[in-house]
């Protein structure tokens, strides 16, 4: 059957060719075995293009099938990325229905990794919100409380601080940024030794609050009441007691015109500490980074970038002694003690930049980069002693959306983000996608790769925001048990829902070669030997070696106490005498029987 049509396709297509050689007008065409091979020639190129554009037709029917299937039952198809990738410009949905099947993600389990805990602020719309770390858990509170309230801010520019569980601290509080005015950043004190609430709006108003925080005992009351704090006191073993939450206004200022009059519009703030001393750090539209005192007064000024749209982003580096800032096109490092660069910005990629994050661990000085094409770029900063700017690593690209970036135990977290200017940002699914950098190192094999370790979906909830807090581990085991929390805003709807994130940190990059190497083979949990190593304890090494050279001494200082010429204490010495004789004894006869010759030889 198959031959036959083939057959019929080559026939449709040459009659035009043998009516063009019986024909008086196309007899020129095909006048000798030279011609009419080129004819022939022409005629099986054009064949191959169709066979080429049918196969071509037909795999792209059998992908829009196995999608109808996956729709029909529910189910995510695997598609290959380059597939995937053209389908998903064209239609949002494609990422709600397939996976990348090069990249598909190792887990999505949601409810494994993620525990709801409660929903805060019900009853406001939230615009804002970030943890406030305390220096220890709340007074009264249990042994794992998670030491952090939450900070929100609402659409109209007010602000509230909750416990984690759900207690409100303070209502509503009127930051003052005025009418009209819409409060565009949040930012939180770095440290814990004095809490304050710095905040940004799009007219270019800077406004610090002072947050003090008290801990009062509670009252003891007549009757039920009474009881209640008995029995409550007996469960945590301290003294019942509450926070008291006030906020002050500290200072307020803003971005004065320069020398020529030109408007400098704010677009990010970031406070830092050096030691006893806080400074307030703003990049401009024109691409200038200020450096402010805690007062509100201006130390100094200087333009890092002529990339349209002036400074994107700030994020405190190493140990807050710089400031890592980002433009369209470009990032560097910032110190505000000197007000100037320290090295010449990074730049090298086409598409602009869409956000920034520090690799986990902060100790590799590599720098992770969201492009608005959905790419994500690794560059390293240093090479050995020397500061440097290498494109290092590039992350799959699963996502045509933009990324927002954070640093998670091994891990970077990316939540898609649709632009502004996006005619179908609402279709598009947002799922938070969990990528291992340690598997992306090891390279990829014919195997699907273990760079995305979780797939995060909460749907029909879209998430629009998130922030992270690290907790004590609540058992044995060490970092991989460990715990967070994080609070996700979803769009449309009211507060903010607070999870219990659990993942297991990823082992180094060789631990994970041979993790990978033995998922490809069948599936493994990890505990070979390198990550048994990894996992095991410092001290427990430490504990071995004692043992062992506490062995070594005994073993010395009782085969020190036996006879002075290193002789065991069992040796006898008149009897190896004796076998000493005996042997030179026997030596000699035999030495006398020998032939003349034999003896002279022996002699010599």
């Amino acid at each position: 059957m198959r031959s036959s049509s083939w057959a019929l396709a080559l026939l449709l297509r040459a009659l035009p060719v043998f009516a063009g050689v019986w024909g008086s007008t196309s007899a020129a065409q095909c006048t000798d075995d030279a011609s009419c091979k080129a004819r022939l020639g022409v005629i099986t190129d054009k064949l191959d293009e169709l066979r080429d554009e049918m196969r071509g037709k037909h795999q792209t029917l059998q992908a829009l099938e196995e999608i109808r299937g996956g729709i029909m039952s529910g189910r995510r198809v695997e598609l290959p990325s380059a597939q995937r990738q053209h389908l998903e410009k064209g239609s949002p949905m494609i990422s709600e229905v397939t996976f990348d099947a090069r990249h598909r993600p190792v887990s999505t389990n949601l409810s494994r990794h993620f525990q709801s805990q409660r929903s805060i602020g019900d009853n406001l719309q939230v615009q804002h919100h970030a943890f406030l770390s305390l220096k220890r858990t709340t007074p009264g509170a249990s042994k794992n409380a998670v030491p952090a309230l939450l900070v929100v801010v609402d659409t109209e520019s007010k602000l509230s601080i909750f416990s984690l569980e759900n207690d409100a601290l303070l209502d509503r509080f009127d930051l003052g940024h005025g009418p009209g005015r819409t409060v565009v950043q949040l930012e939180l004190s770095p440290t814990q030794e004095n809490h304050f609430v710095m905040t940004l709006d799009d007219a270019g108003g800077i406004r610090v609050h002072n947050i003090k925080i008290i801990a009062k005992r509670e009252k003891k009351s007549d009757g039920e009441d009474a009881e209640k704090a008995k029995e409550s006191e007996k469960d945590t073993g301290k003294e019942v007691r509450t926070l008291n939450v006030t906020a002050s206004v500290a200072s307020s200022f803003a971005l004065a015109p320069g020398a020529m009059a030109e408007s400098r519009k704010l677009n990010v703030v970031l406070p830092i500490e050096r030691g006893s001393q806080t400074y307030f750090i703003a990049g401009d539209s024109l691409g200038g980074i200020s450096v402010f005192y805690r007062n509100g007064t201006m130390k100094g000024r200087v333009r890092v970038t002529e990339d349209p749209g002036g400074v994107k982003g700030l994020l405190r580096a190493q140990a807050q002694q710089q400031v890592l800032f980002y433009s369209s096109h470009a990032f560097g490092f910032f110190s505000p003690s000197q007000v100037d660069l320290q090295y010449p910005p990074c730049t090298g990629w086409n598409s602009p930049l869409f956000d920034i994050a520090l690799e986990p661990g902060h100790s590799t000085g590599r720098v992770l980069l969201a492009l608005q094409d959905g790419d994500v770029l690794v560059f390293a900063t240093t090479r050995g002693k020397s500061k440097a700017c290498d494109l290092t690593l590039k992350f799959p690209h699963v996502s045509v959306l933009p990324f927002k970036l954070h640093s998670f135990r091994g891990h970077v977290m990316a939540l898609p983000t649709p632009l502004e200017d996006n005619e179908k940002k609402d279709q598009y699914l947002r799922e938070i996608f969990f990528f291992n950098i340690a598997a992306m190192e090891n390279g990829y094999g014919s195997t699907p790769s273990r760079a995305i370790t979780m797939q995060a979906s909460f749907k029909p909830k879209q998430p629009e925001q998130l922030a992270l807090i690290g907790s004590p581990s609540s058992g044995q085991g060490g970092g991989d048990k460990q715990k967070s929390h994080i609070a996700i805003r979803f769009k449309g709807l009211p507060g903010v829902e607070v999870y219990e994130l659990t993942l297991r940190t990823p082992p180094p990059p060789k631990a994970a070669a041979a993790e990978g190497g033995a998922a490809g083979g069948g599936g493994s949990d990890g505990w070979d030997f390198a990550s048994i190593l990894g996992w095991f304890p410092k001290v427990g090494v430490f504990g071995i070696a004692l043992v062992g050279v506490v062995i070594w001494n005994v073993r010395k200082v009782s085969g020190g106490s036996s006879s002075g010429d290193g002789l065991p204490d069992d040796f006898d010495e008149e009897l190896f005498k004796e076998k000493l004789r005996e042997r030179r004894s026997k030596a000699k006869e035999e030495s006398a029987t020998k032939p003349p010759m034999e003896e002279e030889d022996d002699a010599d």
